[in-house]
């Protein structure tokens, strides 16, 4: 609660001064906000939370969440120092928007209320709407507003008529130890409410419009979404699945199955065709949406922990994709395959962190994306899901075409561009590609900070 109260608080602060000339405060408070949240999360301060009881419980499997997303933000929020390009105004409007998008991120992972979640889902949707479309004066960045908020709103409708059924079968909003009144309409709202979280996290076939969402809005605010919004969604479905263990129904996990290999086929496909990195991107977390799925089958207090390291392997790995593409993004005009020819000469630092990320997200050995992929494979096998385990192995294969496409374009000797990028940048990318590799060779490191 006491992160939800300091981030509110230094959001609100913040948008007022974008008003007053005390602009240079703005990143500094931002970062003393979030460090301050993380502080409070790791501590489990409940500073406030009897005024909320039974609707926000920050414990267990949703303080990893949490403290995840809090040190996720902390990771991208050097790279908004680039905003000031826009003008002190608009980075207030945003900074202080972010902010409010992760109280709403925290909110989505720590509910005990279903009505909590929606208030918590509506706070980083609407943040999320206004950040697609910053760029005013791009007809991609308007229509990606657009897309998005008309994607957001049918997630938001399904999933709130989800609640409406999920209230008259259980009897109560709450989450916890739920009893069935009426069992058929139960697991009518499960299939519905499960198919609303599969919007929010872009999960085929609900994934409509993901690339060009992805490819209109700023690559900055693209971090974000790929990011803090995939594992507050993800967070969000792991919390009900977790809550509602001991009355779901076993067909539950085949629609599970039926999803992760229809986001596996279609991210793949059409991925393979794409020129735009992030369009291949895009279509790329529809795959790693479908791998993440996979942690939530048979999901318990016990395995939760593979599910969030899977989110901060793949977190991780986005930062350091999506910052790259920006720095190309803005000094060659495009995020054209073509505009990555040459990236290793001229500027090694970009194309070996960029590299190393790719191969992550394709789940090479030695990076964290690898054995994130080992731990989600050895879930679903464990419970006879043998044949899924098998696809998904073929279908990871054959998504290095498309990660390796990219690296080859950054290798290629042909392209004449100079990419100048600040040390503190680049020394941040680093930070973030060791930290990959680190827990790729030791990931008994966060399993153990998760306890």
């Amino acid at each position: 609660m006491s992160a939800i109260i300091i981030l509110t608080i230094s959001s609100l602060l913040i948008l007022f001064f974008g008003f007053s000339k005390q602009r240079g405060v703005i990143l500094p408070l931002s970062f003393i906000a979030l460090i301050a949240s993380f502080a409070m999360l790791a501590m489990g301060n409940n500073f406030w939370s009897e005024y909320l009881t039974n609707m926000i419980s920050i414990q267990s499997s949703s303080k990893s969440f949490a403290l995840l997303i809090c040190a996720i933000a902390i990771c991208i929020f050097p790279f908004f120092h680039e905003l000031i390009k826009r003008g002190n105004e608009e980075l207030a409007d945003f900074i202080g928007i972010i902010l409010l998008s992760i109280v709403g991120a925290i909110i989505m992972v720590s509910y005990q209320n279903m009505m909590t979640l929606f208030l918590g889902i509506e706070i980083l949707s609407i943040a999320m709407y206004v950040l697609a479309g910053a760029n005013r004066r791009s007809v991609n960045s308007n229509e990606a507003s657009i897309k998005y908020f008309i994607l957001g709103s049918f997630a938001s409708a399904i999933l709130l008529f989800g609640i409406a059924l999920y209230y008259a079968a259980t009897g109560s909003l709450s989450v916890i130890n739920p009893k069935l009144i009426n069992s058929e309409l139960y697991q009518f709202s499960l299939l519905i409410i499960f198919s609303g979280f599969s919007f929010k996290v872009a999960l085929a076939p609900f994934h409509f419009w993901v690339a060009d969402v992805y490819q209109g809005t700023p690559t900055l605010f693209v971090t974000v979404m790929s990011t803090i919004v995939k594992i507050a969604g993800f967070g969000a479905f792991a919390q009900f699945v977790l809550s509602q263990n001991s009355v779901l129904p076993s067909w539950i996990n085949w629609f599970f199955a039926f999803i992760i290999l229809a986001s596996m086929f279609i991210g793949n496909i059409f991925a393979y065709s794409q020129s735009s990195v992030k369009r291949i991107l895009a279509f790329s977390s529809v795959v790693q949406s479908g791998f993440i799925l996979m942690g939530i089958i048979n999901l318990d207090a016990n395995n939760s922990w593979s599910l969030i390291y899977y989110l901060t392997a793949y977190a991780l790995a986005s930062i350091v994709t999506f910052i790259v593409v920006y720095f190309v993004e803005e000094q060659a005009g495009s995020d054209h395959l073509d505009s990555f020819a040459g990236l290793s000469k001229s500027n090694p630092v970009l194309a070996v962190v960029m590299s190393i990320a790719l191969i992550s997200l394709a789940g090479v050995p030695l990076t964290a994306g690898f054995m994130s992929k080992l731990y989600v494979l050895r879930n679903i096998n464990s419970i006879g899901f043998t044949a899924l385990m098998v696809i998904a192995l073929v279908l990871a294969a054959v998504s290095f075409y498309y990660y390796f496409k990219i690296i080859n374009a950054m290798f290629s000797p042909s392209g004449d561009r100079r990419w100048s990028v600040h040390f503190s940048y680049s020394a941040v990318l680093v930070f973030i590609t060791i930290a990959i590799i680190f827990l790729g060779v030791m990931p008994g490191v966060l399993h153990g900070f998760l306890g």
